[in-house]
């Protein structure tokens, strides 16, 4: 699976990636922490997000072989409620 993240709101309006990996190339476990934040964020859609233009905001495409890719939009702060989630995959796979 690759896990693509991009940020693509605040002040700025730029678009940048920001974090991309492969699960194929990583160790087990750094994997399916990366896994279990995909189906944590999978699971928070359809909840509330904060609104405002300047807030900062990114997109999530998961693109697994043999399926179309998935993309998600966050928006707000990735430390906070349901983003906490896009904190996480921020974060890498290193992260515990």
């Amino acid at each position: 699976m690759r896990v693509k993240i991009e940020s693509t709101g605040g002040f700025t309006g730029r678009n940048a990636v920001v974090a991309l990996y492969d699960t194929a190339a990583l160790p087990a476990g750094r994997a399916g922490r990366i896994q279990e934040a995909v189906d944590a964020l999978a699971a928070a859609q359809g909840e509330p997000e904060e609104i405002g233009a300047d807030l900062p905001a990114y997109r999530i495409t998961i693109d697994e072989t043999g399926e179309e890719p998935r993309v998600y939009e966050v928006r707000g702060d990735p430390a906070a409620g349901v983003t906490s989630v896009l904190g996480a995959l921020l974060q890498g796979p290193d992260s515990t």
